[in-house]
C-alpha cells in the first residue's frame, strides 16, 4: 500500500467513523490510538519509515489472517506475550488490499464491542446516538449550557454567580478545548479543558441536561477530554467538586462514583484555588 496522505486520511477517517470512536495518544505522538468507551481497538503508525496498523482481533480469526499473509500480518509486535493472540500488526507497506483492511478494522471494533457487558452494550447503543463536537473556541451552544449550569447552582445558593459571570467574559482565554454533545441537533451536555500547568489539566464546566443524566454520558465526556489532554501532552487530569455538593460529600453518591470508576482518586487541596477551601479535588494520571 502506498504511503500517502490519501491512504492515511482514509484509514483515520474510517476508524473515527465507527460509532462512538475517538482518537487518543496514550503512548506519545505515535501510535495514534482509536478507542471505544475507553478501550483501544486500533493503533495506527502513519510514519513513512514505519507504516503499520495494529488491530484488536479474536484469536481464531487472527490466526487465519497470519496464515494467509505470513510475515505481513504478525502478532501484535509491541504487545505483552499474553496479549499477542488478541492483536494483529499489519505491515501496510506490504499489504495492498484496502477493502480487506477496512474489514479487519470492522472486526477490531466489534471485538471490543462484543467484550462489553450487557449494560455497557446498552450504554454504547444509547451514547452512539449522540454527536460529540470538540472546538478550541467558544460557541453559542456551549455558553447556553454554561449558563444553565451556573444559574441552576445559583438557585441552590452553591456558587457566587458574579464570579462566574466575570469568568465567562474570559472563557476564551482560560479554556483550551470545549466539548459539546448534541442529541438530534440540540445541545445537551458540555465540558472543557483548562490548563493548570505544563503537566496538569482540569476538566471544568461539566454539565448534562437532566434527561441525559442516566446514560453514563459524564463518563464518556471525561474519557474524550482525557484523550485530548494526552494529545496536548498533559500527564494528569483533575476534577474539582464542591464539598457543598451532596454528590461529592457522600462517597457512595453517583457523581463521586462516576469519577472513581473512571480511575480518579481523591487528593488534598494543593493551593490550586486558594479562595475555594471547601473544594474536593480528584486526579488521574492519563
Amino acid at each position: 500500500m502506498e504511503h500517502n496522505s490519501t491512504n492515511i486520511k482514509r484509514l483515520q477517517n474510517y476508524c473515527l467513523g465507527k460509532p462512538l470512536a475517538y482518537e487518543a495518544r496514550p503512548f506519545g505522538e505515535f501510535p495514534i490510538c482509536y478507542r471505544l468507551m475507553g478501550k483501544i481497538f486500533a493503533q495506527f503508525h502513519p510514519e513513512s519509515n514505519f507504516f503499520r496498523i495494529t488491530l484488536k482481533c479474536k484469536p481464531d480469526k487472527a490466526e487465519i489472517y497470519r496464515s494467509l499473509f505470513p510475515g505481513i500480518i504478525v502478532r501484535g509486535y509491541h504487545c505483552p506475550p499474553v496479549q499477542q493472540p488478541y492483536w494483529n500488526t499489519i505491515n501496510l507497506e506490504l499489504f495492498d488490499d484496502m477493502e480487506l483492511l477496512l474489514q479487519m478494522i470492522d472486526e477490531a471494533y466489534m471485538a471490543v464491542a462484543d467484550s462489553f457487558s450487557r449494560k455497557a452494550k446498552a450504554e454504547l447503543a444509547a451514547l452512539s446516538e449522540l454527536e460529540y463536537i470538540l472546538s478550541e473556541q467558544l460557541t453559542d451552544d456551549f455558553l447556553a449550557l454554561y449558563d444553565k449550569l451556573y444559574c441552576g447552582q445559583e438557585e441552590k445558593e452553591r456558587v457566587d454567580l458574579q464570579k462566574y459571570k466575570d469568568e465567562k467574559l474570559n472563557l476564551n482565554n482560560i479554556l483550551q478545548d470545549l466539548l459539546v454533545v448534541y442529541s438530534k441537533g440540540e445541545a445537551v451536555a458540555c465540558a472543557a479543558l483548562k490548563m493548570l500547568d505544563e503537566e496538569r489539566a482540569e476538566i471544568v464546566h461539566l454539565y448534562t441536561e437532566p434527561a441525559f443524566a442516566g446514560l453514563d454520558l459524564e463518563a464518556e465526556i471525561v474519557r474524550r477530554l482525557e484523550a485530548k489532554a494526552q494529545i496536548r501532552g498533559y500527564k494528569w487530569c483533575l476534577i474539582r467538586i464542591d464539598k457543598s455538593d451532596k454528590a461529592s460529600a457522600d462517597p457512595a453518591a453517583e457523581a463521586f462514583d462516576i469519577y472513581k470508576k473512571a480511575g480518579y482518586r481523591l487528593k488534598t487541596d494543593d493551593g490550586l484555588y486558594p479562595d475555594l477551601s471547601d473544594a474536593i479535588y480528584m486526579e488521574r494520571k492519563i
